[in-house]
């Protein structure tokens, strides 16, 4: 071998080294037992940052940096529980990982009975401030619409309350936090516009799937998913990630899948099925929305010809504008921003 050749071997395993050791983007999951997966079966495969960082793929790194009945306040009544997240090892820990994004689900341990707005919001901007480490164009994420609570009073509206009986029944109570809430999402709101961070709502979601949480607070591994698709589906603009490849199938049982062919998480909103005829001649389409998200190597199916409309990835997903499939071709296509 010459050297001219080796030198040119050398420069392209230099290359390819560089390349493999290349820093991953950094995703820190701060906040609560929540965040945590307090209550989860394997909780260490199925908190809602593991799910998240199978959405994000392998050129990001997600971090769990949860610790379960914290709070974003610092109370004098509680400093002896060490309930302020400021002091935990998990806050120390998220500092040090420098992350390129934060995301914050803190809020719900606060408005029990040692609540005080003033506490609430002085804490929540400290951290906030110390986690972007003087960094001020990293983006924070906070849920300004907390997770849902469904404790409460036996048969009594909280927030939104143990409305789910007979079917979903839960015994553990609320701690008065219900009606401090509305106050507490209004103070995340201020919050999130002096400290411009982005905001995140965690409860429209979740709130009609009381099957997914055993106590009524802390949603299960069903739960802790739906959360990584709603976080997902909010990173992926902020952190502009690449959307993989994706296949379309149509089948004799007037079914249409999607397949996500690539590593990382397919996000579908802003997208729609578009049925056509062989000659070109459009015959309908269903049109996705509400942080649907196909997971890497996994795949989606929409059930045509079917009485109404379901757009709710929570839920199996159906099409009522077009009928039957059947000699159509479909394609996914980007739908037009809405102007405003």
């Amino acid at each position: 071998m010459s050297f001219r050749s080796f030198s040119v071997l050398m420069a392209a395993v230099s290359l390819l080294g560089s390349s493999a050791l290349a820093e991953k983007t950094k995703v820190a999951c701060v906040g609560d037992s929540i965040t945590f997966g307090l209550g989860i079966a394997q909780r260490d495969q199925s908190n809602y940052p593991k799910y998240l960082g199978d959405l994000m793929g392998p050129e990001y790194e997600v971090r769990n940096f949860g610790n379960s009945g914290k709070t974003c306040g610092d109370y004098p009544s509680q400093k002896q529980r060490g309930r302020w997240y400021g002091d935990t090892k998990e806050h120390q820990a998220a500092i040090a990982f420098k992350g390129d994004v934060y995301v914050c689900n803190l809020g719900i341990n606060d408005t029990g009975a040692w609540w005080d707005p003033v506490l609430y919001e002085k804490g929540y901007k400290e951290l906030i401030d110390a986690w972007r480490g003087g960094r001020q164009s990293v983006p924070v994420v906070i849920w300004n619409r907390l997770g849902p609570d469904f404790r409460g009073q036996p048969g009594q509206k909280t927030f939104p309350g143990n409305v789910y009986q007979p079917e979903h029944k839960y015994s553990n109570q609320d701690n008065g936090s219900a009606k401090n809430r509305p106050t507490a999402e209004k103070l995340l709101d201020k919050i999130s516009r002096d400290k411009k961070t982005l905001t995140m709502d965690a409860y429209t979601a979740m709130s009609t799937h009381p099957e997914w949480y055993k106590d009524g607070l802390h949603p299960m591994a069903a739960g802790a998913r739906r959360l990584a698709e709603l976080t997902y589906a909010r990173l992926v603009p902020v952190l502009k990630v690449p959307q993989p490849k994706a296949s379309v199938t149509v089948a004799p049982d007037n079914t249409v899948t999607i397949h996500n062919e690539g590593s990382n998480g397919l996000l579908l909103d802003g997208h729609a099925l578009v049925f056509e005829q062989a000659q070109g001649k459009r015959e309908g389409s269903f049109v996705f929305g509400n942080a649907t998200v196909v997971f890497p190597g996994e795949a989606l199916t929409v059930q045509c010809g079917a009485p109404q409309d379901q757009a709710d990835p929570s839920r199996p997903l159906a099409s009522a504008k077009v009928k039957s499939v059947q000699g159509l071709k479909a394609q996914l296509v980007k739908v037009p921003a809405k102007k405003r």
